[in-house]
């Protein structure tokens, strides 16, 4: 069976977090978006596995603010039949607890491919309902080169040159609003929501480097903007990016890019989660073909859920 225990018991089972929208500052930061946070381990004294969730409108959700939320363990490559008990575990104190829902979004496969795998097999087989799995892109940054692989992304990005734009991190408070605004603005003209504030993006500084980065040209006019996430050694999260109407003739967003690439490779980044193409799981075909032209590969993220009558 599956009991509950305290943030510090939860920490000492498991010391390093599947991904850092999983960790305990992040979970703290975020836990007045929910009624309950709930923290889930066998009931042994040597839990191999646990679930951080959030309780709201009497549904336990995985993640509550967030992109994925998913599973801690103790070693990617634990074996199967634990992982299947620690899912019938779930089911059944969703069931005692009279849940009348259970949602989770796994990561990426690039944070944890073994162990995801296993989750996504396991759950399939506890009867956990597999939603239609959102198309997430990355970047494997040991792959860049010079300039980009796509012929008429790599041809953008010489115009780009050619126009003489310039790449430069946003260090000022003023310069990082004018990038937020920027990206507000991109968004509102593709009818895409924006779910944090500058404010929302200042916290998240507490927890990991948050960078912001501009595009302006030779007089220095901002044309494109871009927000990401450090985080570890190894990578990199996409948090917003967008262009405006004078940068997008210039092919500000195509010179933003792989320059973003070289930066990040350059500091020792393996890479960078460049977050989902699709809403519910319908894909956004202009913004898939986008990453997908400028160097990012795709691979999906699932989605399960629950229902008490199922």
């Amino acid at each position: 069976m599956l009991i509950e225990v305290d943030a510090n018991t939860f920490g000492q089972y498991f010391y390093n977090d599947a991904h850092p929208f999983n960790s305990k500052a992040f979970i703290e930061l975020n836990k007045a978006k929910v009624d309950k946070i709930v923290r889930l381990v066998e009931n042994t004294d040597k839990p191999e596995m646990g679930l951080v969730a959030g309780i709201r409108n009497n549904i336990l959700l995985s993640p509550f603010s967030a992109p994925f939320g998913g599973f801690h363990f103790k070693k990617e490559n634990m074996y199967s039949d634990r992982i299947d008990a620690f899912m019938l575990f779930l089911k059944e104190y969703i069931r005692s607890n009279n849940y009348t829902e259970f949602r989770i979004t796994l990561p990426p496969d690039i944070y944890h491919q073994t162990f995801n795998a296993k989750c996504v097999n396991s759950l399939n087989r506890a009867g956990f309902l597999s939603q239609i799995p959102e198309v997430t892109s990355w970047i494997n940054l040991s792959s860049v080169g010079d300039t980009y692989k796509h012929t008429k992304s790599s041809n953008y990005y010489r115009q780009a040159q050619r126009n003489h734009l310039v790449f430069t991190q946003a260090f000022s408070e003023s310069e990082k609003a004018e990038a937020y605004r920027l990206i507000c603005e991109n968004r509102a003209k593709f009818d895409r929501p924006i779910y944090m504030t500058l404010d929302d993006l200042k916290q998240m500084e507490g927890l990991w480097t948050v960078d912001f980065f501009k595009v302006t040209t030779s007089g220095g006019e901002m044309l494109a903007s871009a927000v990401f996430y450090r985080w570890g050694i190894n990578m990199v999260y996409g948090v917003f990016w967008g262009d405006n109407e004078q940068g997008r003739p210039l092919r500000a967003m195509d010179f933003l890019l792989l320059n973003l690439w070289h930066f990040y490779k350059q500091k020792g980044f393996k890479y960078v989660d460049l977050g989902i193409s699709t809403e519910d799981g319908i894909p956004n075909i202009g913004l898939l073909r986008f990453k997908e032209t400028h160097e990012a590969v795709s691979s999906v993220r699932y989605r399960f859920i629950l229902k008490e009558k199922e």
